[in-house]
């Protein structure tokens, strides 16, 4: 699986979100990689990593590489999931990331919003789209990011989240159902205290 990128003559550009922090990177055709505007020096080699029972790796089980960073050598294996989520094996060392084009890390902070005022701001679209999945059951507790809806705008998949740990309140969109940008797609009242 390879990431969604946003491709131009200079090469492709990542949000990329790691171990807590956020990375703009951008990948130039000219093999030059750019870390929030730093260069570093970078190369990505596949390698065969067998599978721990000695069959070759399962279908979906992710991709070996080894990787060189500005001098160090990583063993790094890798397999995607939804939404621009990667989980990494890196020297043995489990991690997660979160991998977008800079448009889809536009979509979610949009979605995404802050609190504004008291309570929880409700879900809006941030753009016209169909609704492919709604993730969440009204009356359910969900932290803040946690997918509440997947919108199909431009042939992609754009997942909306809570914009913070809250009950859902109301949900207003069902599968199938369009949208139009700035619709009201969930509500959610706060999380009562135990």
């Amino acid at each position: 699986m390879t990431p969604t990128n946003a491709t131009s003559p200079a090469g492709s550009r990542y949000v990329v979100s790691l171990l807590g922090e956020r990375f703009d990177v951008e990948v130039r055709s000219d093999g030059t990689v750019l870390i929030d505007g730093h260069p570093v020096h970078a190369s990505l080699a596949s390698t065969d990593l067998p599978h721990p029972a000695g069959r070759g790796r399962p279908h979906g089980s992710g991709d070996g590489y080894s990787l060189l960073l500005d001098g160090a050598s990583f063993a790094l294996l890798a397999h995607g999931g939804r939404g621009g989520e990667w989980h990494l094996e890196l020297d043995g060392r489990s991690v997660s990331a979160e991998v977008l084009d800079p448009r889809a890390d536009r979509v979610r902070r949009l979605s995404a919003t802050a609190r504004a005022g008291p309570g929880v701001a409700p879900l809006k679209a941030p753009m016209p789209g169909l609704v492919v999945q709604v993730a969440v059951d009204e009356g359910q507790v969900v932290e803040a990011g946690e997918t509440i809806l997947i919108v199909e705008a431009m042939k992609m998949e754009n997942e909306l989240r809570a914009p913070a740990a809250a009950r859902v309140k109301r949900l207003l969109a069902v599968p199938g159902a369009a949208v139009e940008k700035g619709q009201l797609l969930a509500e959610f009242a706060e999380v009562e205290e135990a």
